[in-house]
């Protein structure tokens, strides 16, 4: 039976030539995606022109990257870095079902992905997030 197409891999496919990842760089790419659109960009901190400027190379990883170091869950990383970062719970049904479907895939294997391989899975998701905008600025009339 084919993957339904959930929001993550909607944006994924905006990108087609990025390969596609196995496993636990896969949900951490995918959980990452779901933390930036997650982000409230009119009141949260990072919506500061100076926190903006520093968001892909310093707040994102850095923040990313201590919540997987303190947590042993991906429940725990979750509710971590977006407390960290100003995301509240995902408002779209769509995005809530993914998430809580990807934080029940294995939790060490994604935490070790975001530990020790976090530089590669954001250039991937800044890579996407830009191919998403660029649509969205396509799209508009």
């Amino acid at each position: 039976m084919p993957e339904a197409q959930t929001p993550t891999r909607t944006w994924q496919a905006l990108a087609p030539e990025l390969p596609p990842l196995p496993g636990p760089a896969d949900t951490a790419e995918r959980l990452l995606l779901l933390l930036h659109y997650g982000i409230d960009w009119d009141t949260s901190w990072v919506a500061e022109p100076r926190h903006r400027k520093t968001y892909w190379d310093e707040a994102l990883p850095g923040r990313v990257r201590r919540a997987a170091y303190r947590a042993d869950t991906l429940d725990r990383w979750w509710s971590d870095v977006c407390g960290t970062l100003g995301a509240p719970a995902p408002r779209q049904r769509d995005r809530r079902l993914e998430l809580a479907t990807l934080l029940c895939q294995p939790s060490i294997p994604v935490i070790d992905e975001l530990r020790h391989k976090l530089p590669a899975r954001i250039l991937r998701v800044r890579i996407i997030a830009e191919a998403v905008a660029e649509k969205r600025n396509a799209d508009r009339p």
